[in-house]
């Protein structure tokens, strides 16, 4: 169902009884007439991922942090300030005694060696803490910053720690070691950063951030362009920072929310350059970082410069995707990104050429309305150098595992002018596909491609009948085999043999697999080989991570998972009250991992009882196919959410506070009243005027067909303005008769397009069928439209509504009011609600219940 249609019905609903963001009842029964029990027990939340999967200090050959050896120890923050400067001798430490501080501008440096650094540092890591306002500059040559926890405060200036001071100099082969940044700058309504790096050879390590709620990259690799001195991305120079062992939690969506908008930007976990600099090459090094719930807009890590790598990473429970945002020659590597069923999860979102994607794990992507996220996402090019996207071309994409995932490989993703092309797709694995597992193929593969070894499976082969199998890709189940970490391998069952021998440019084979291991000369397709060698590498943990000598404060959490008993059908209808659903096993009605929830009865459903804080705002979400509500029952009121989409399955999503009550029962119901569209011929003109009766003569204006459009086919009418036109009808007009039910609330909707910025208007609405009466009329002003649903093209849907009464037939119309402009109107719907249809099926898969701040 289209999406501005879905709209024009949300608009409609809120209108009716019962049918708004909610209702209020004196009694426990829903909208079916199903009465709630009494809430049972809540079962202990399901626990984090948990426990080190890695010994401490054997992650890489850098696994490890200085001893501190402290010259000088003061117990004040005054002392501390006085005690530093910018010309500190090499060897210096200069330690802050354990406890609480407040307050702390730390401004220091020089010019220290490997062997002598110039370190400031908590006497004994972990046992400091500062909160209030922080600023820390660090300016010269091997300055270390040690040990600190920074806590509930706020950023003095734009960045809590700068590698830059002492009149803008950079700092060089320095490092912020064992620092922890926990709920800095909460509510605050200014963008900040928390580490901000200039120069060269700096490195961030076995540090934890955490909470970080308010507009602006947390980390940020800023690339420096001094162009006002003459300095070019050419001259400029290359960064080669690192950024290991650290922990990257908590970063909520803005003001409060469950869920990112898609406008939301500067809300990512890192970000390695910028637009402006981003053909300079960075050569910096992201490796060994675990992430979780880093849900603030679409993109995790930003890589926004040239040849740089990603690898060894573990991304959990987040929103969008590591994307090569600009930048070329990218290496990213052995990571490991699980959606754990966030419904904006995505994996690697890939933009410019060069780049090296090799043995990553993808595991739950689910952005499914979308065209930039999935599994592994090539995106189109728009021939724009610097803000744009780049062209994707000579792309090494080898050896990676993809499974249970929407859009498990878009090989078109954006919709933009030019397609991806030059790809070396080498034996992949997707496994378990939900869907299409090829997306945005109506053009095909990128061509000039070397495809081969590939082994994909899931619910079709692609979006589209052009593009039903590929030499090269083996549509065949994996049977991967889960362990007991959730990671699904091989187990020999099934002959995944790569191919050898394939072109791959001037790109390096594959030597080891996504654990470290060492491949077999008769390796595996996908990123795991099985091997008995030691594991090296691999799915993370929070604490495989972070400061070696102590553990930080846990965040306060901004967005918090309640816990519902088997969520996504996994364990079948356990833990749900069943009545007269259906668990279902058929693959072309189940979402996720082999079973959904199938209702085909409106006195249908499943409920359960979760347990809630008082007074706190929720979010309830759902994978949905078909007539459906999401329905929470908190005893003394009754929310609901209806979404309809019977050709593939949507995200529902139900927002509401919990006022007074402790708990609430959720339930899964097929939609009592269902959205019904009238049948206008043409609707969306795309048959130019066919359908449709017009009105122009000699009248002020004409009825012109347009190519703007807006839901994307071509097609819309154009009313155009004319002073030498005079006579009787004064005003052009279209208008077609349709059939209706009498006595039914319906909402007209029409989309509308003025450029000029003139008074030109369209009046539209509703006439008895023979034209002698007015039963609905507006007058549509583009200019009042800023708030409503887009369209394409930038129409702006505007709407009416009205009850039929005796009519069975009416006519609907639009006319131009107006002089010296002209008007685009397109895409006409009339929507009513009527009961299902006895044999409606309606599924559920995947439901989600967080609690967040604000008020969606």
């Amino acid at each position: 169902m289209h999406i501005k249609y879905l709209l024009g019905v949300l608009v409609l609903l809120s209108f009716l009884p019962g049918c708004g963001g909610n209702s209020n009842s004196d009694a426990k029964t829903n909208f079916n007439g199903i009465v709630s029990t009494e809430p049972a027990p809540e079962p202990d939340p399901e626990p984090d991922p948990e426990g080190p999967n890695f010994a401490r200090g054997s992650l890489g050959d850098n696994d490890t942090v200085p001893a501190i050896h402290c010259t000088e120890t003061v117990a004040s923050i005054g002392a501390l300030e006085d005690a530093v400067s910018y010309d500190m001798a090499p060897g210096t430490t200069v330690c802050l005694a354990a406890g609480e501080y407040r307050n702390l501008e730390l401004q220091f440096g020089g010019v220290g060696s490997p062997e002598a650094p110039i370190t400031v540092a908590a006497e004994r890591s972990g046992t400091v803490t500062v909160t209030g306002e922080v600023s820390v500059n660090m300016s010269g040559e091997y300055v270390v910053l040690q040990g600190l926890i920074f806590k509930d405060g706020y950023a003095a200036n734009s960045d809590v720690i700068q590698t830059r001071g002492n009149g803008n100099i950079p700092c060089n082969y320095c490092r912020i070691t064992e620092i922890s940044i926990i709920d800095f700058d909460v509510d605050s309504t200014e963008s900040s950063k928390w580490i901000n790096i200039y120069g060269s050879n700096n490195r961030v390590d076995h540090s934890w951030f955490a909470g970080k709620n308010n507009r602006g990259a947390l980390l940020v690799v800023d690339r420096w362009l001094d162009s006002e001195n003459g300095m070019t991305v050419d001259t400029m120079e290359q960064d080669r920072a690192t950024i290991d062992h650290n922990y990257f939690g908590d970063r909520p969506p803005a003001n409060g929310k469950a869920y990112a908008d898609s406008s939301d930007n500067e809300y990512e976990a890192i970000r390695l350059g910028t637009s402006d600099s981003h053909t300079g090459d960075s050569f910096s090094v992201i490796e060994y970082n675990y992430f979780e719930r880093i849900q603030g807009e679409a993109e995790i890590i930003s890589n926004k410069s040239g040849n740089n790598t990603i690898r060894n990473n573990t991304v959990r429970d987040s929103h969008g995707s590591i994307t090569t945002r600009h930048g070329s020659s990218a290496t990213i590597s052995g990571n490991f990104i699980l959606g754990d069923d966030h419904p904006f999860a995505g994996g690697l979102r890939i933009v410019d050429d060069g780049h090296t994607i090799i043995n990553n794990y993808i595991q739950g992507a689910r952005y499914l309305d979308t065209l930039h996220h999935g599994g592994i996402v090539l995106l189109g090019a728009d021939g724009n150098d610097t803000n744009g996207y780049q062209q994707v071309e000579n792309v090494y994409i080898a050896h990676n595992t993809i499974v249970d995932s929407v859009n498990s490989l878009n090989v078109d993703g954006g919709g933009k002018s030019t397609n991806p092309r030059n790809i070396y797709l080498h034996n992949n694995i997707i496994a378990s596909g939900i869907g299409p597992v090829i997306v945005q193929a109506e053009d095909g593969m990128p061509v000039n491609s070397v495809i081969g070894g590939n082994i994909f499976y899931g619910g079709t082969f692609s979006d589209s009948e052009l593009l039903s199998s590929v030499e090269g890709i083996r549509f065949e189940d994996a049977s991967l085999v889960e362990d007991s970490k959730g990671i699904y391998r091989p187990d020999g069952s099934v002959d995944l043999s790569a191919v050898d021998g394939l072109e791959r440019g001037d790109f390096d084979g594959v030597v080891n697999d996504m654990d470290g291991q060492v491949r077999l000369g008769n390796t595996l397709a996908g990123a795991d080989d099985i091997s008995t060698d030691p594991v090296t590498s691999g799915l993370l943990s929070a604490e495989d991570v972070g400061p070696i000598n102590y553990r930080p404060p846990m965040s306060r959490g901004f967005v918090k998972k309640v816990a519902i008993v088997n969520h996504d059908f996994d364990s079948g209808l356990d833990g749900w009250i069943n009545n007269g659903a259906i668990l279902t096993t058929d693959v072309g009605e189940v979402f996720s991992r082999g079973r959904s929830v199938r209702l085909d009865s409106p006195a249908a459903s499943v409920s359960q009882s979760v347990s809630l804080n008082q007074n706190t705002n929720y979010t309830l979400s759902a994978f949905v196919k078909g007539h459906a509500t999401l329905l929470v029952d908190l005893g003394t009121e009754i929310y609901r959410s209806d979404l309809s989409s019977t050709d593939k399955y949507k995200l529902s999503t139900l927002s509401f506070n919990s006022g007074t009550a402790n708990s609430a029962q959720i339930f899964a119901l097929i939609d009592d009243y269902i959205a019904e569209e009238a049948e206008i011929i043409n609707a969306d003109f795309t048959d130019g005027q066919y359908g449709w009766d017009v009105y122009e003569g000699v009248g002020i204006g004409q009825v012109q067909d347009s190519s703007n459009s807006a839901s994307g086919a071509d097609g819309s009418i154009k009313f155009k303005y004319n002073a030498e036109d005079s006579g009787s009808p004064s005003e052009p007009r279209i208008s077609q008769t349709v059939n209706v039910v009498a006595y039914t609330d319906y909402t007209l909707s029409m989309y509308i397009l003025e450029k000029n910025g003139s008074d030109a208007k369209v009046k539209f609405g509703v006439l008895s069928s023979d034209g002698s009466t007015v039963v609905a009329e507006k007058l549509s002003d583009y200019s009042t439209l800023s708030g409503a649903p887009k369209g394409d093209d930038s129409f702006r849907q505007d709407l009416i509504t009205f009850n039929s009464g005796n009519n069975t037939s009416l006519t609907i119309f639009a006319e131009y009011q107006g002089s010296g402009s002209e008007v685009r109107v397109d895409d006409f719907r009339l929507t009513y609600l009527g009961q299902p249809p006895a044999d409606t099926v309606t599924l559920f898969d995947s439901f989600r219940l967080v609690s967040h701040k604000g008020s969606e």
